[in-house]
This record gives C-alpha cells, structure tokens and sequence, in this order.
C-alpha cells in the first residue's frame, strides 16, 4: 500500500503521451526554427527559452517546498489543538 505521498506525487501520470495537437504544434514550431532562424538567431532564442524553463522549474521546486512546510506546520498546529503531541 502506498503512503499518503507517494499518492500525492504518483497521482498525475507524467508519462502520458501528448495530444496529437501538440505533437503537431511542437513539429510546426521546430520547423519554422530550422527553416527561418539563422544560426545566431537560433543560438538567441534556445538561450532564452533553457532560462524560462530554469526559471519555471526553480519556481515549481520552491512552491512545492512551500507547500510542504505548511502542510508540517498545519498537522503540527492541528495536532497540538487536539492534544496529540505535546510542546
């Protein structure tokens, strides 16, 4: 039997396959990059779009902490209202 977090975590399937609309966007996209972005121009826009995703990824990685340590101190507050754990 998995634990509560275990359930937490494997509860969105993250291998799921794409749509096939975002298969064809993602094609689409690829092909306007290799067809009308020179090199420089290509270099530019990979830079930018690896920071975003850093950026994106470091901000999921500090909410998800966030979240943890409310939820730690909630059970705490909840358990010392009932009696459970003492201070």
């Amino acid at each position: 039997m998995q634990s509560i977090l275990e359930s937490l975590f494997h509860q969105y399937d993250f291998t799921q396959e794409a749509d096939t609309a975002t298969l064809q966007r993602i094609a689409t996209n690829t092909g306007i990059l290799n067809g009308d972005f020179n090199k420089w121009q290509k270099e530019i826009f990979l830079s930018i779009t690896d920071d975003k995703d850093l950026i994106a990824s470091q901000r999921a990685n500090d909410s998800f902490a966030n979240g943890v340590r409310y939820g730690v101190m909630f059970m705490i507050e909840i358990f010392n209202e009932k009696g459970i754990i003492g201070d």
